[in-house]
């Protein structure tokens, strides 16, 4: 599919915002998906999602100019590359519902309400509770700030929250790359950059090939350039994947078969899940008290990079009272060093306390229309709710929500998901 615009093809970021955006010969569908979700104009996420699901290269061209233009396709422009491109999301407000009682359902009734306004939930941020007690921090857009506030007025009250906070003065900075889920230290060079520019992070969220993090809107380009510069996205990698061959591969497809999809599609939104699994091999590490200014971050997962260990979910809440609590996820078997690493960090920096789960499931929904998610997470919160099942972390991206639980609780959360999901296109 060629599709001819008013740009020469996809950026390493938005050029308006950086002039030493490059442009990218190759991309792989899922990272076109982030970076279209994130506000990249040049692709809507829906087309993206159609290419994706029935293998389908697309061509992006200049309608004005010979140059050869952007492909999108199944592999990334550099398989030894981590990140491959960043945006950012400008207007964003953040809310926090403080000592929310930990126990389930809680999640579904607040963002069941949200959804019922049709307002839009982008970041959802829950990290581990303590004494019963647990903070929810979620952003939305700035122009709905206002109504989410109308909704949550009266509601945490009766939740038995303890209040409400919030901040329209926030933007969302992120890289995107497959690299990023094979290779350890991006988190920890993305952090260590916006802590050498001066730059504190209020939120931190994940998912397999995406990290945003949440800092003021007055830093938001100077922030948006140090991490472009930090990961040399203005420098063409070494090693580059041939866009011929990647999309001749895509093209081998079975046209029939995708014929024959696409007229079993009632409609468009039947394409809205396409993935629920768990992942059960993980174990979870919680710093508390984390003192909430720039580096604290970085230096924490400079520390668990140099110990070798795998980090997959990181979630960072907002912080009261001058601390926040930061939890990531590490493969099992490397929950000792993860420890040992995060205590010395924690000693150093004069964090509270340092605590750990040894195995924990990671229940994921994915797939298109996640940039409007709060339906997904409502119907995802309510299934685990119903099943007695508390969620201990939460955090999203544009294509996917992921949920932290107890690991023991892990196949039965995947079996009541499934249920949950099972009107979806999955």
């Amino acid at each position: 599919c060629e599709i001819y615009t008013d740009v020469d093809g996809v950026y390493t970021t938005d050029p308006r915002l950086l002039p030493e955006a490059r442009q990218v010969k190759q991309v792989a569908y899922d990272e076109m998906l982030e970076l279209a979700s994130l506000g990249a104009g040049v692709m809507h996420n829906r087309s993206i999602e159609f290419a994706k699901k029935f293998n389908v290269p697309i061509h992006v061209r200049s309608s004005f100019s010979d140059v050869p233009g952007t492909m999108i396709v199944p592999s990334p422009e550099s398989d030894t590359r981590p990140v491959s491109g960043c945006a950012m999301t400008r207007d964003e407000a953040r809310i926090t519902i403080d000592d929310v009682p930990d126990r389930p359902g809680v999640s579904q009734a607040i963002f069941s309400a949200i959804a019922a306004r049709n307002i839009t939930v982008d970041m959802i941020v829950q990290n581990v509770g303590a004494a019963g007690r647990a903070n929810i921090s979620f952003t939305v857009l700035r122009s709905e700030l206002p109504a989410t506030l109308r909704v949550l007025d009266g509601l945490a009250a009766s939740l038995g929250a303890a209040k409400v906070t919030h901040d329209d003065q926030v933007s969302k900075i992120s890289v995107v790359g497959l690299g990023m889920a094979k290779q350890t230290g991006v988190a920890d060079k993305m952090f260590r950059a916006l802590a050498n520019a001066g730059i504190n992070i209020t939120m931190i969220t994940t998912s397999e090939i995406k990290i945003s993090a949440l800092v003021a809107r007055e830093k938001c380009r100077e922030a948006l350039h140090a991490v472009h510069s930090a990961f040399k996205l203005h420098k063409r990698p070494t090693e580059v994947n041939d866009p011929a061959q990647s999309a001749a591969a895509a093209r081998e497809a079975d046209i029939s078969a995708v014929v024959e999809r696409l007229r079993a599609i009632d409609s468009i939104e039947g394409l809205a899940i396409d993935d629920v699994r768990v992942d059960t091999s993980q174990a979870r590490v919680t710093v508390s008290g984390v003192p909430d200014k720039p580096g604290i971050a970085a230096d924490i997962f400079e520390t668990v990079a140099r110990a070798n260990v795998m980090v997959d979910m990181i979630v960072q809440s907002f912080g009261k009272e001058g601390t926040a609590s930061i939890s990531f996820t590490m493969p099992k078997d490397q929950l000792n060093a993860a420890l040992a690493a995060t205590e010395e960090v924690a000693k150093r920096d004069g964090c509270a306390s340092v605590t750990s789960s040894p195995q924990v499931a990671k229940l994921s929904v994915s797939g298109i229309g996640m940039r409007s998610h709060t339906g997904v997470a409502v119907r995802m919160f309510g299934a685990l709710a119903e099943a007695g099942i508390n969620v201990e972390l939460i955090n999203t991206s544009e294509v996917r929500v992921n949920v932290i639980v107890a690991g023991d609780a892990g196949e039965k959360g995947l079996a009541v998901l499934q249920a949950a999901f099972a009107d979806a296109d999955i």
